[in-house]
């Protein structure tokens, strides 16, 4: 198995640096400079919309050719860590900057390379694309990662969801009002206050940073190892035991919350994002035409509760493209994919934004494009935007060891917790223990 394994990773190699980016690159192209773009599929019709970006480019620059490689969110980012580890990435690739990235000595620091002004952006989405103050990248997007509810379900219960989208709400509002949600459905099924994805700990994160705690680290550690971590882990094994969440949410994934959703069987939800209004209406417009069975259903865009007296807070970030080079590139070519760089994130790409119902992060973009939001979820959104924290701002080594606790000790500790095989306070001694063995 072992040797199998291994000529795989070695054929996986071979391929990135025969498909990769040669130092090389007017080597193709008609003799034209070309520059090598990796990306995503952001939204269902990002692609058509980077040809056209591509083309328009392409016309202003005929020295230039674009070459662009669409990748699966499964596999993509391994694929792109070959590439970098053999020397020859991308010259551009989505994402975010990372403190590995930055490590390989193949990350281009972009102060002082650009020919636009930083000013044409969001101030706080820029902050997400640098790595120790270095600026690695432009955004394109930034992301929200909140909560949803079921209109229809909502409106039976009374539920004054503007208010709430608006004004936000504490734990003991959203207990009150979720406990409306515990019953059982028309079709006899099973309904619950919260249905929230257990297979990873994103419910902990979005409760622990709203109750005081919006990093969960810093230079000197772990902020979560001590009552107010606690407070937050009791709060959420509460709603298990109490069955506003379902026993078996370690188990629940993305999927599975959506299933739970489009059948009423979920009051609240999460992580939920704005996309999810355009998304779900496409849903209902399939069961009109009688392509899928279901009762039609609306999204509510929703804050995660704080505690009472603590800052409402929206977990965050930005999303864009960063800047590569390969051993022994000419500085012509990393002149010419910044300018690519440049147009794949300015304001004619600004429809990404609008296609995933986010606000704009350029400036000469916003109200140029429209947002498929009800207006109640737009309102939402802006008031969830204006509650996203700037990152951090800790060194790539804390960050690098916040990553080690993250999937070494919180993933699995949080498993135990909302399984039951752990305690609360059994899971902060865990926290406690591992976070000064890893952050010393």
């Amino acid at each position: 198995m072992r040797r199998g394994i291994s000529l795989a990773m070695i054929m996986l190699l071979v391929a990135s640096v025969i498909l990769g980016c040669s130092s090389d690159q007017s080597a193709s192209g008609g003799g034209k400079d070309v520059v090598k773009v990796w990306t995503f599929p952001v939204h269902a019709e990002y692609e058509a919309e980077l040809q056209e970006l591509i083309e328009s480019f392409e016309k202003e620059n005929e020295n230039i050719k674009v070459e662009y490689e669409v990748l699966s969110w499964a596999e993509g980012p391994q694929k792109f860590d070959i590439a970098l580890n053999s020397g020859s990435p991308p010259d551009i690739f989505f994402g975010k900057p990372l403190g590995k990235y930055v490590d390989s000595g193949l990350a281009v620091n972009l102060d002082g390379k650009l020919n636009v002004s930083t000013d044409d952006y969001n101030d706080i989405a820029l902050e997400y694309m640098k790595v120790e103050g270095g600026l690695y990248g432009l955004p394109i997007y930034m992301f929200l990662h909140v909560w949803g509810g079921n209109k229809q379900m909502l409106e039976a219960a009374g539920i004054d969801y503007e208010k709430i989208q608006t004004e936000g709400w504490t734990w003991d509002e959203f207990r009150e009002h979720a406990a409306k949600g515990v019953g059982e459905n028309a079709a006899g099924d099973d309904t619950y206050g919260l249905v929230f994805q257990g297979v990873n700990e994103e419910l902990l994160v979005h409760l622990a940073m709203n109750n005081g705690l919006p990093y969960r680290f810093t230079e000197e550690g772990t902020t979560w190892n001590d009552d107010k971590i606690l407070e937050t882990m009791e709060f959420i094994r509460d709603l298990v035991d109490t069955g506003i969440m379902p026993k078996e949410t370690a188990a629940i994934d993305p999927a599975k919350r959506m299933e739970l959703f489009y059948n009423h069987q979920a009051l609240f939800f999460g992580r939920g994002i704005p996309y999810f209004d355009p998304v779900v209406e496409a849903h209902n417009e399939e069961i009109k035409a009688g392509k899928i069975e279901g009762e039609e259903v609306n999204f509510v865009l929703l804050p995660p509760p704080h505690n009472e007296g603590e800052k409402p807070v929206t977990l965050g970030g930005s999303e864009g493209y960063m800047l590569f080079t390969q051993k022994g590139a000419k500085e012509e070519h990393v002149a010419n994919s910044v300018k690519v760089l440049e147009h794949l994130t300015g304001a004619e790409a600004g429809a990404a934004a609008s296609a995933l119902a986010y606000g704009q992060v350029h400036k000469d973009a916003i109200g140029k494009f429209e947002v498929p939001l009800a207006p109640y979820n737009e309102t939402a959104a802006e008031v969830l935007t204006s509650h996203i924290l700037p990152p951090n701002g800790a060194s790539a080594e804390a960050t690098a060891k916040d990553d080690r606790f993250q999937s070494e000790v919180l993933a699995p500790t949080f498993q135990g917790l909302i399984s039951g095989e752990l305690t609360p306070e059994e899971a902060l001694e865990i926290f406690k223990e591992k976070g000064k063995e890893i952050f010393k």
